[in-house]
């Protein structure tokens, strides 16, 4: 069998998610190998899941936070198939979460951080990235990011804008890349992301995320507007549409930054896992599937982990069964992909207990083996 699951996101990572469905297989199935295998979708946990497939390794540099503090920031490298990969998470550096609630504020907050554990991977040799975008404080078209990198931006002065003076998006009118560091004309650069937003616009980086970055409601159409300003600025002087880029707006426009400016390659992010976790071998010879993550409902329908898994499974006639903390009552669109879905709800609890890490584990734990136990009937 192969179990391979989301997070229950807040409450489990997904090998703990794993780990404890073993456990409930194998309470009724003693001597059945079990292959665990944690997945994710392109945010949270993508890193932790291609090191344990792949028996990576984290590296760590101090780099810029959002708001130009000095952080600690991980990222991870691991070989396939010959290949050396570094997978670089967007929220190590340029996260949300390092940025306490009162101070947010994507009018000052920039990417630079972001670049720079990129340039350290650089240095350290590694060709083929990995970024995931999830999670960002920033809105600032991942201009940051490219100053690390070796852009030059300029303002209406025609002065060299620094990182230091916040989100330079805000000022600029010009640019050069003929500093840009020579190392990324040998690189390779995929994108871990199933946000689909335009770069600005209604539906853009600065209306839809801004708010939850701290902006009000006119720094929202500011923004939007800078980010128009610096799309057009790129069309007139590299020949690129950054509008025309789906998922351009991930992550306060670095999904534009990365696909439009760095020619990087977009993807969907449960897809680009189930590849590098060597997923479809394992699955392949599978008698059974198990995935999960913490809410089955109309949203898994679009790049979520469980879909990807199950559409996997089916290509091989394997049969696969879905356990999430909470689902949808109406479980038709799931049962397209799903065989069958469960909560592992046992009895009334408050949502703060639902959560507990402990309360997860034996909840999917005697769920899976419940299952297991109808399995073993039939058989």
């Amino acid at each position: 069998m192969v179990v391979a699951p989301d997070s229950f996101k807040g409450s489990l990572s997904a090998k703990g998610v794993g780990e404890a469905m073993k456990r409930g297989i194998h309470t009724v199935f003693p001597s059945a190998k079990v292959e665990v295998l944690p997945m994710a979708d392109g945010g949270e946990g993508t890193v932790d899941a291609l090191l344990y497939a792949n028996n990576g390794k984290i590296e760590e540099v101090e780099v810029h936070g959002p708001m130009m503090e000095r952080v600690m920031a991980k990222y991870g490298v691991f070989e396939k198939d010959g290949v050396q990969y570094a997978v670089i998470e967007c929220a190590e550096s340029t996260g949300l979460t390092l940025v306490p609630y009162e101070m947010r504020n994507p009018m000052i907050a920039n990417s630079f951080g972001f670049g720079e554990v990129i340039c350290d991977a650089l240095r350290k040799g590694y060709r083929h990235l990995i970024v995931t975008l999830g999670g960002s404080a920033t809105n600032d078209g991942g201009v940051g990011m490219l100053q690390a990198l070796g852009w030059k931006f300029y303002n209406s002065a025609g002065d060299l804008i620094s990182p230091f003076e916040g989100n330079g998006l805000i000022h600029i009118v010009d640019f050069s890349v003929e500093d840009v560091l020579p190392a990324l004309l040998e690189c390779t650069i995929s994108i871990a992301s199933d946000v689909m937003n335009p770069f600005y616009g209604e539906n853009g980086a600065a209306f839809i995320f801004g708010p939850q970055k701290g902006a009000n409601a006119e720094q929202v159409i500011e923004l939007d507007d800078h980010l128009r300003r610096f799309s057009d600025l790129v069309k007139a002087k590299l020949g690129v549409d950054l509008q025309g880029i789906r998922g351009a707006g991930a992550a306060g426009g670095l999904g534009g930054a990365f696909a439009g400016c760095l020619g990087a390659k977009m993807k969907s992010g449960a897809e680009l896992v189930l590849n590098f976790t060597g997923a479809d071998e394992k699955i392949r010879g599978a008698d059974l599937v198990f995935t999960g993550e913490g809410s089955l409902d109309s949203q898994s329908m679009f790049g979520k982990v469980p879909v990807g898994v199950a559409k996997l499974a089916k290509e091989h006639g394997v049969s696969v069964i879905g356990v999430a903390g909470r689902m949808d009552e109406d479980t038709k669109p799931l049962n397209e992909y799903l065989d069958a879905v469960f909560s592992i709800q046992t009895q009334c609890r408050s949502l703060e207990d639902a959560m507990r890490s402990d309360v997860t584990k034996k909840q999917i734990e005697v769920t899976v083996e419940q299952v297991c136990r109808v399995l073993g009937i039939n058989n």
